[in-house]
């Protein structure tokens, strides 16, 4: 089946589904295509097109919003059979799974659901569904032991005698629906499949969902995550601890913990503009929902903020960033995030106490 044919198979399902009209239906998947690579946010990109393979159209800025915005958590793990610890920074709101929680919070009616007979009934009725797999299966990932069975979390869509896999960056591959079960049997599967509802809708107004998405980002920057002595690595917290073993001079120190300064800063760009975030570690991207939603002050410093996470991926990616240039970049931007969220804490309490809505 040719890519034209199958396009114009997925339009007439989605005809029966919504009662579009041809055009309409084209329209709507073509603006919607998770193929075309945007400046997006992944996790949310992924949502946006499930709900639109659905019939139904959520901007991806609100969509991120909704999700929970930025975050931040910094880990640094060190395993026996490497001779380098493994950089982590997490810049989108974390750990909760983004998908369920913004069709939670948007009220969209949905079915999670666990197990390969499950996936593989879905798959039988031809449903388009968000499911986790294993890194190693998906053919554009690069994966090691250590990484192969860690969870990526696609869209799938049926192609034909196919399925059609995303992962919410551009990227997409057909696979087998064999192959898409193996790779679900294969991941820890942290993450439910989740499917739309028959005759689901999206809320009139965005501006509830949103604000209860804003709430949980000002929650995971300020206050305990996890409960536990490793919430001091998360939000605000978690980034002046990362400027303090930047420099750190004992054997949790960048210095000692890495021989050669390349793997520090090749991972910088890709926790910081690829992985588990929006390009810039998301900050602009969540400035220009704040700015959309009224909260100046909070994009004010949130722009600022931006501006220290562009500079350190440019000075990683060019090889010229130094340990003592990387902590007071970092020192900044908590500052300017510390004000941040100050500012959007008191725009949604005042918001709260009169009862207005979140973007009035």
């Amino acid at each position: 089946m040719t890519e034209r044919k199958a396009f114009k198979r997925r339009v007439r399902a989605q005809m029966g589904r919504t009662g579009q009209t041809y055009a309409q239906a084209a329209a709507q998947l073509e603006a919607g295509n998770p193929a075309h690579r945007s400046d997006a946010h992944p996790a949310s990109a992924i949502v946006v097109a499930l709900l639109n393979a659905s019939g139904m159209t959520l901007d991806p800025v609100a969509a991120y919003g909704v999700g929970g915005g930025i975050g931040f958590m910094y880990a640094l793990f060190r395993y026996q059979d490497s001779p380098q610890p493994l950089l982590t920074l997490v810049c989108q709101h974390h750990p909760a799974p983004w998908a369920p929680a913004i069709l939670e919070r948007l009220g969209v009616d949905h079915t999670a659901t666990v197990g390969k007979r499950e996936l593989g009934r879905l798959l039988g009725e031809e449903r388009p569904l968000v499911v986790p797999v294993a890194c190693g299966a998906v053919p554009w990932l690069t994966s090691d032991p250590l990484t192969e069975r860690e969870e990526c979390v696609v869209l799938a869509l049926p192609d034909g005698e196919h399925i059609r896999i995303f992962d919410g960056t551009g990227a997409h591959a057909r696979i087998a629906p064999d192959a898409l079960l193996a790779a679900y049997t294969a991941t820890r599967r942290r993450h439910p499949i989740l499917v739309i509802d028959h005759g689901a809708r999206l809320p009139a107004d965005l501006r509830p969902a949103i604000a209860s998405g804003l709430r949980a980002t000002i929650a995971g920057m300020s206050e305990p995550v996890l409960g536990n002595a490793f919430d001091v690595n998360f939000g605000l917290r978690g980034l002046r601890r990362w400027a303090e073993r930047v420099t750190d001079t004992g054997g949790d120190g960048w210095a000692k913990a890495f021989a050669d300064p390349t793997v520090w800063q090749t991972r910088l760009v890709q926790c910081i503009d690829t992985e588990y975030t929006a390009p810039t570690a998301g900050r602009p991207l969540f400035a220009r929902l704040l700015r959309d939603s009224g909260h100046l002050d909070a994009a004010d410093a949130f722009d600022r903020s931006a501006q220290r996470w562009h500079e350190i991926v440019t000075g990683a990616r060019r090889g010229t960033l130094d340990l003592v240039q990387l902590a007071a970049l970092v020192t900044t931007i908590a500052d300017d995030e510390q004000r941040g969220i100050t500012a959007l804490r008191t725009a949604m309490d005042s918001l709260r106490d009169t009862g207005a809505p979140a973007d009035s």
